[in-house]
């Protein structure tokens, strides 16, 4: 005879076990696994010294738990950073599982004459001078972007646009702004403003960054200059863009064709810039362009990444950092790099001996035999340096698995215990004191009062037009101008 009682124990035992493992399974990340080639290695595909990403693992495990925080991530590279081939795939990935704080930093590239991540237009009204960090003699200042533009035009714009990719459309309600340090005024509209938003830069002011903040979200922006000094320059070096208040990963992505370590660490106003971001975990994807050289000098190359790494310390002591090693590619498309296999070697040597964590690319798909592979698959591009479309995207998905699996050790070692706070009676507070403390924390300088300008001439070009589907921020909505006091 059955036990009724029994019965009830066992299914009740067991919904609790089924719902223990749901829980279980949903903090899980999983991302989808990358594309299966015969000299991909799986089993090498992990991150070393992981215990120096508990800080970053942390922290994405209480955005997921708790849907509230943000992890700012600076991915800086050369070439195969900057087209966004690789980034896109981290960046997606990671968001589509702890949440979209928005797209990060973008820079205009079509206006410097360069090529752009696909999801970017920009366009102007005039031409602009440009320079990127592999030229530091040119007279050009290069920023937080490794590039600068450059305008002598009383009328110059920027149009920067986000596009929709694929049915994901980004938006953004938080732009923060690096500009010249030049007494100059600006116009921010876009397509549902009722008039444009005046702020200010001022001449060797002590601000890295302008920050302007919309109450809806939108697609793009248009940035014109007025009432400037004949002799200012109208100078843009990025833009970050973001979801004010929205839990999640800001991924920055910071790419320049051609770049080497030691040209990031002699720029000093990117290091300066580049602190504004506040980022909580740095990825380096740097060496390609040092493998040009046929007799590296491992002890030199070394010595420029500890420079970097010193630099990122300097500017962010508590952020963790990954370095990567570069792919396989071919000398003067001749035959396979041996450069490449040294600045790997180099790379694992500095980081193993620093305690730094490496995502060794180079060794995951099987070193100087692979790179044979890469363009036997046609992942490699034309110039056998570059790869293609699915040569990035497998790079990223790569990339993405070896955060997920290094995330998941982290939460199965670290239990997530939900802090018990015990209710305390809330003091009275005065109108006055709370104003005080909001002006505080918002950093607002005084006189950087927003003021409507009184009838806008028409502009030279056209504000970004919205999608149809995205609501028009409304007549009279409020923008509010912070200016960074670091």
């Amino acid at each position: 005879m059955i036990n009724i009682n029994s019965v009830w124990i066992l299914l009740v035992c067991c919904c609790s076990f089924l719902k223990a493992q749901a829980q279980t399974d949903s903090n899980t990340w999983t991302p989808p696994p990358a594309p299966a080639y015969s000299f991909i290695k799986p089993s090498e595909n992990s991150l070393s010294a992981t215990r120096q990403l508990d800080s970053v693992f942390y922290k994405l495990q209480n955005i997921r738990r708790t849907h509230s925080g943000r992890l700012n991530i600076i991915h800086i590279g050369d070439s195969h950073i900057q087209a966004d081939g690789m980034t896109s795939v981290v960046r997606e990935g990671m968001q589509s599982f702890f949440g979209d704080a928005g797209r990060g930093l973008v820079f205009p590239y079509q206006l410097a004459g360069s090529n752009a991540p696909l999801d970017i237009r920009s366009t102007s009204n005039t031409s602009w001078k440009s320079n990127r960090l592999t030229f530091p003699d040119k007279p050009i200042a290069t920023g937080i972007s490794g590039y600068g533009i450059h305008a002598n035009s009383q009328s110059a714009t920027v149009t920067i646009g986000l596009k929709d990719m694929e049915g994901r459309q980004e938006r953004f309600n938080r732009m923060v702004f690096f500009l010249c340090n030049e007494s100059v005024c600006y116009q921010l509209s876009d397509s549902g403003m009722s008039a444009p938003v005046t702020f200010y830069t001022q001449r060797n002011a002590n601000n890295n960054s302008v920050v302007v903040n919309t109450d809806d979200l939108i697609t793009g922006f248009r940035l014109a200059r007025v009432n400037a000094p004949e002799n200012a320059d109208y100078s843009f070096y990025g833009v970050s863009l973001e979801k004010r208040d929205t839990p999640g990963v800001l991924y920055h992505s910071i790419g320049v064709n051609g770049a080497r370590y030691d040209q990031y660490v002699q720029n000093d106003l990117f290091w300066d810039q580049l602190k504004e971001l506040n980022g909580d975990l740095f990825i380096i994807s740097l060496g390609t362009n040092e493998a040009q050289t046929p007799a590296l000098n491992q002890q030199a190359f070394t010595a420029n990444c500890a420079a970097f790494v010193q630099m990122i310390h300097k500017i962010a002591p508590h952020a963790a950092i990954i370095i990567t090693t570069p792919p396989g590619s071919y000398y003067r498309m001749k035959k396979p790099n041996k450069s490449v296999e040294s600045v790997a070697a180099a790379l694992d040597n500095y980081c193993a001996a620093s305690n730094i964590t490496c995502w060794d690319l180079f060794k995951i798909s099987s070193g100087m035999p692979g790179t044979i592979s890469w363009k036997k698959t046609g992942l490699l591009g034309h110039d056998l340096v570059h790869f293609s479309s699915a040569g990035y995207k497998l790079q990223g998905a790569l990339l993405l698995n070896a955060l997920a699996k290094g995330y998941n050790q982290y939460i199965k070692l670290h239990p997530y215990k939900v802090a018990v706070v015990k209710p305390t009676p809330k003091p009275e507070i005065k109108a006055q004191k709370v104003q005080t403390e909001v002006q505080k924390a918002n950093y607002v300088r005084p006189a950087a009062k927003i003021q409507p300008t009184p009838q806008p001439q028409k502009p030279a070009a056209a504000p970004v037009p919205a999608p149809a589907t995205e609501p028009a921020t409304r007549p009279g909505s409020h923008i509010k101008v912070e200016y960074s006091d670091k």
